[in-house]
């Protein structure tokens, strides 16, 4: 009975000792499983921001250039248009061309550029500036 005694207890304290370490073990593994599927779950949700930033970002771009690309085709047929009209060939008399300029040296943005103030002298108060 000795040997028999002597294997139920080698039996008893192999299953204690496997008992324990799934104990330890067991929440461990658990918990590194939750945490790697945690950090799956935060990698995706990174990924698929990135691609719809990545998707925003384009469309955006597309839009972008269809418009620029509207605006070019708009300003060209403009430009033809004007250089098409009868009397677009026709120099503008210089008295016209003075009084255009005139007016528009009267803004205040422009009143102090150097063509102005040679058309239309100085405004008072500015001379020697």
């Amino acid at each position: 009975m000795g040997a028999l005694m002597r294997s139920v207890i080698i039996a008893i304290a192999f299953v204690v000792v496997v008992g324990l370490a799934a104990a330890i073990i067991g929440p461990r593994a658990c918990s590194r499983a939750q945490q790697t599927a945690a950090e799956a779950q935060a990698g995706s949700a990174r990924s698929d921001a990135m691609a719809d930033a990545a998707i925003g970002a384009a469309a955006d771009t597309a839009a972008a250039m269809t418009t620029a690309a509207v605006t070019a085709a708009t300003s060209k047929e403009n430009e033809d248009a004007m250089r098409r009209a009868p009397g677009s060939t026709t120099a503008v008399p210089s008295t016209s061309n003075r009084a255009a300029l005139g007016k528009l040296c009267m803004r205040p943005s422009t009143r102090d550029q150097p063509g102005c103030v040679a058309l239309l002298g100085p405004r008072p108060g500015t001379a020697g500036r």
